[in-house]
């Protein structure tokens, strides 16, 4: 079968009065049409085009040459447009707007709210829809991640203790408030790495900077890239307080410390009584 919510490449088979008529270049009979109003100039019969499939005002399957926001099978941050009776419509980039049923939504939406949701296609009616009860499309066992590992992480649903997020797109896991030193929303789409793993929730907490030292060395470069930005100047030292590094790096005031005590150690940087400086420029040096 075709594949319903997918972009796909098909095949051109015959023109009609209402459009293309294509395949997927193997099954010949089984056919979508693509409107008029989609059909390049330049279309021919056995030329290959890029489509995406989605059911009509009338349930029948066609073709477009616009693409959606997200396809079936993925998640994406979409605007809700309007709510009705029977739930709210999203917009996703088509004429046709993508109907979250009041039954996928843990909280109701209202019209303007950006919401990360599930797309879908309905098994019992065929139809393309949306769905923000993501943890059934997030089933995947955590015991298969291991310590320390890099993921993709997707930023879900605020909770008390910090982020829901979304792990590989496959498993559920959490980024607390205490781990995480810059600003996220819905939809945020990071590189994380597992810290811990707990299979009896079937969940996983991450975070979005490596473990130990390795984690520490690969912030080095910001600090370097951020001291240049300003000039060769950052008024921080080892005494300064969180709030006022968290002006310019969203580290904890440990990292931070021994940030500034590798770079001093590889003389990348000087510490004076006023701040710190990049090597070789102006100003009086002070021992950490």
């Amino acid at each position: 079968m075709l594949p319903i919510g997918k972009i796909c490449q098909l095949v051109a088979e015959r023109r009609t009065d209402s459009g293309f008529y294509l395949s997927d270049g193997r099954n010949h009979r089984e056919t979508v049409l693509l409107p008029n109003k989609f059909v390049p100039p330049d279309l021919e019969p056995g030329n290959e085009i890029e489509v995406f499939l989605l059911r009509d005002s009338e349930d029948r399957p066609v073709a477009t040459t616009r693409k959606p926001k997200g396809e079936a099978g993925t998640f994406a941050l979409l605007r809700v447009k309007e709510v009705t009776k029977i739930g709210a419509f999203l917009d996703w980039g088509m004429d046709k707007d993508l109907l979250l049923p009041f039954r996928e939504q843990p909280q109701r939406v209202s019209p303007g709210e950006e919401c990360l949701v599930r797309i879908y296609v309905d098994p019992k009616t065929g139809r393309i829809a949306a769905s923000r009860r993501l943890g059934r499309f997030c089933r995947g066992d955590v015991s298969e991640l291991k310590p320390d590992q890099e993921v993709r992480v997707t930023v879900w649903e605020k909770i008390r203790l910090g982020w829901r997020v979304l792990v590989d797109e496959k498993y559920i896991g959490i980024l607390y408030f205490n781990e995480l030193f810059r600003p996220v929303a819905p939809g945020d789409r990071l590189t994380g790495y597992v810290h811990a793993i707990r299979p009896g929730e079937n969940r996983v907490d991450v975070r979005l900077r490596r473990d130990g030292f390795r984690g520490v060395v690969a912030e080095k470069p910001a600090v370097l890239d951020k001291l240049r930005e300003a000039g060769g100047f950052l008024p921080l030292t080892s005494r300064s307080s969180l709030e006022e590094i968290r002006q310019y790096f969203p580290f904890s005031k440990r990292v931070f410390k021994q940030l500034i005590g590798m770079l001093y150690k590889e003389r990348e940087i000087v510490i004076t009584d006023d701040g710190i400086r990049l090597a070789g420029e102006p100003g009086k040096e002070k021992k950490p």
